[in-house]
């Protein structure tokens, strides 16, 4: 009888042997396997995504990482509010010229204020291999606005003829 009660005790002990061993695996080193890149896990707490549905259907969405937060010492944010943008539109022209952020039925603001420039990114970027909420269907932009004074960041797409949009918020980074 206590042959049993030791050879049970032992096994509930290599049990949780195990279980300690396979949760120490699987810690900090796993997580960067799997994305690949200290980059991508900065980007994650500051990439959000939005979107504009209208009954039951998605007409748009946007995926926006602040730059300015995911890379504080780049001297090439300090003097605006930047962002890679991407950006779906269900119904997009098939013209070139009015795709993505050239659509006119389409608007895309920061706190009120229209975009100063934006530059289209290549699919085959590095710099999307490095962040998160990046997709095949997706156009990429930099998108640069004023800087701003306000605390928080609201990039605001609008669907001008639905007179519908979505707001992603950003606390505003430390310069």
């Amino acid at each position: 009888m206590t042959l049993r009660i030791l050879e049970a005790a032992m096994k509930r002990v290599l049990f949780l042997v195990a279980i300690a061993l396979a949760a120490i695996g699987c810690g900090r080193s796993a997580f960067f396997d799997f994305t690949g890149s200290a980059t991508y896990a900065e980007a994650l707490p500051h990439t959000k995504r939005g979107e504009i549905i209208d009954r039951f259907e998605s007409k748009a969405q946007i995926s926006a990482g602040y730059l300015n937060a995911i890379y504080p010492d780049n001297k090439a944010y300090s003097s605006s509010e930047t962002f890679l943008i991407g950006l779906y539109i269900a119904n997009d022209f098939k013209d070139k010229r009015k795709q993505g952020l050239n659509n006119p039925n389409y608007a895309l603001d920061l706190n009120g204020l229209n975009f100063v420039s934006a530059e289209a990114v290549d699919k085959n970027s590095p710099m999307l291999k490095l962040m998160p909420l990046v997709n095949r269907w997706n156009l990429y932009y930099i998108v640069r606005f004023p800087a701003a004074n306000a605390t928080t960041l609201n990039l605001t797409l609008l669907e001008k003829d639905a007179n519908k949009s979505t707001t992603i918020s950003f606390p505003k980074a430390n310069r």
